[in-house]
């Protein structure tokens, strides 16, 4: 048990982590690049914490609300993230640039923009 609870204090540790260097990634590249470090954390972390059965997770209901909290929070802010880009990227290029993020983080392609204008 103790080692779950150790698990689950780290994950909430680099979710508090990420959420600190998601408000830094806008205007400091070297946080984006430890967003993606901290993405390989949480998943090596999680990947250790799925072999704990549900009842022992349930001991820790107060410390798992947390962690919904904190990734519910960090999914909008990267959302956030996400739309301030799309809104420099179209005030730089004109709101008829070729390509924009959507929420899921993808590259969408507008049907007819600068650079790929049907013939």
């Amino acid at each position: 048990m103790k080692r779950l609870q150790e698990l689950l204090g780290e994950f909430k540790a680099l979710l508090e982590e990420e959420n600190r260097l998601l408000i830094e990634s806008i205007k400091d590249k070297e946080a984006s690049d430890k967003i993606l470090k901290n993405v390989a954390k949480k998943e090596k972390v999680l990947q250790e914490i799925i072999g704990y059965n549900k009842e022992d997770l349930e001991k820790f209901r107060e410390l798992l609300e947390e962690i919904d909290e904190l990734s519910q929070r960090n999914r909008a802010l990267a959302l956030n993230n996400i739309e301030f880009i799309n809104d420099i990227f179209d005030a730089v290029f004109s709101a008829s640039a070729p390509t924009q993020y959507t929420k899921d983080g993808n590259l969408s392609t507008k049907k007819e923009g600068l650079f790929n204008k049907k013939a």
